[in-house]
């Protein structure tokens, strides 16, 4: 079994050890204050730790894991700080009256800097140490908790067009639908058009919110390394030039799997550009083949610093190259099913020019061979996924007659 890069370090569980003891002290700081019963704050306390500690596990298995969207697994300290920065304003709700508090934002946020699951989870634990805090009733738990999975669902994955207009509104609308259904069916007092003044400001406030968060979340994650992976893929590139030269029939192999990489890579919401980029250098080890195998991993870990590969991009390139490495990412399964199916074409129809392949019969036979030597035994694609991918090679026959 392969090792494989765990991106949670010391640094990152004294952390989050520090954010639940941060924690327990808002919640019997709160407590405290609001005069709560000694067995009330003692449930709230114990309830808060328990929350917290399962979230830090949930996080850590999730970077260990390459679980994490985006380029977050690289950055476990980014989404700690702000798991920090929402357990403050969680508990900073519980001196705002209920209709205002702004969960939606904080499950959007979490599931941005983390993961569609970590978001939600994160999201619920810090709803749950409030509603205890303020002593909400339990329909408030409902209500944030409906409208911040919505949001979180939405908003699960963005690509590099950034189409973030439809999840916003939908998720705005969720809100205050949520909020207002509220009012409407759990109001103690005779219904007057000022009790729907918070539930709208809340609306409002939240959707400024969400659309600075999402501006940051878009220079500092999707566009970061556009301008880089724009000039690794540029046909000029130096490296792609000398792969060109140098090794010609690889450098076409890697250029013909580039559409099979794009479309798989949409199709099952993964890391489109990391995919991409990595598959225009899959062929890159040839130009190390006279080296020895540690001299020849040593050139390879050092041309990825000097061409400032993108980590994800470094990620795959790894797994896919280096042979104490098992793939473990999505997206390296991708590359390996690409290459395979791609390859066993082009030799079967240089072998056989007069008669027509059996596509499906070639797809289906590469698969079970890759499956069967266990290359992605270590791997987190799930058969759905596989199957998904299988159907897009298939459906791309006419794409094949190129390949003569």
């Amino acid at each position: 079994m392969g090792e494989y890069r765990n991106n949670y370090r010391w640094y990152h569980l004294l952390t989050g050890c520090l954010l639940m003891l941060a924690a327990v002290t808002g919640v019997w700081l709160i407590g405290t204050l609001f005069q709560a019963g000694q067995d009330t704050l003692l449930r709230n306390m114990v309830i808060t730790a328990v929350g917290m500690a399962i979230l830090g596990l949930l996080i850590r298995q999730e970077a260990a894991e390459h679980m994490l969207q985006y380029d977050n697994g690289e950055h476990v300290m980014r989404f700690l700080l702000c798991l920090g920065i929402c357990l403050i304003t969680a508990l900073a709700c519980v001196f705002l009256p209920a209709g205002a508090w702004p969960f939606l934002v904080i499950y959007i946020t979490l599931a941005l800097y983390g993961s569609t699951f970590i978001g939600a989870a994160a999201g619920s634990v810090l709803l749950t140490i409030t509603v205890m805090a303020s002593g909400a009733e339990v329909n408030i738990l409902v209500m944030y908790l409906i409208s911040g999975i919505i949001g979180v669902s939405l908003f699960r994955r963005l690509d590099t067009e950034f189409k973030v207009g439809i999840p916003l509104a939908i998720s705005l609308m969720a809100l205050m639908v949520c909020v207002t259904a509220n009012v409407l069916l759990f109001a103690n007092e005779r219904l007057e058009p000022e009790l729907l003044v918070v539930p709208a400001a809340n609306v409002i406030i939240s959707g400024i919110l969400l659309l600075g968060i999402l501006k940051v979340f878009s220079q500092s994650v999707i566009y970061r390394y556009r301008v880089v992976y724009m000039e690794l893929t540029a046909p000029e590139c130096e490296l792609l030039t000398r792969l060109k030269e140098e090794a010609r029939e690889e450098y076409y192999h890697s250029m013909h799997t580039s559409y099979f990489r794009q479309r798989i890579a949409g199709r099952l919401e993964l890391d489109v550009q990391a995919v991409k980029a990595a598959g225009f250098y899959h062929k890159i080890g040839v130009l190390y083949q006279a080296a020895l195998p540690e001299d020849r991993q040593r050139r390879l870990l050092a041309m990825f610093e000097e061409q400032r590969f993108p980590p994800a991009m470094q990620e795959i390139l790894k797994e896919y190259l280096l042979p104490d490495h098992m793939a473990r990412r999505k997206e390296t399964a991708v590359l390996i099913m690409a290459d395979a199916v791609t390859a066993s074409i082009i030799h079967l129809l240089s072998v056989s020019k007069e008669r027509e392949l059996d596509y499906d019969k070639v797809i289906d036979s590469v698969f079970k061979i890759k499956l069967d030597s266990g290359v992605l035994s270590q791997c987190l694609i799930s058969m759905k996924e596989i199957t998904q991918m299988k159907k897009i090679f298939k459906e791309e026959k006419l794409y094949y007659d190129f390949l003569r």
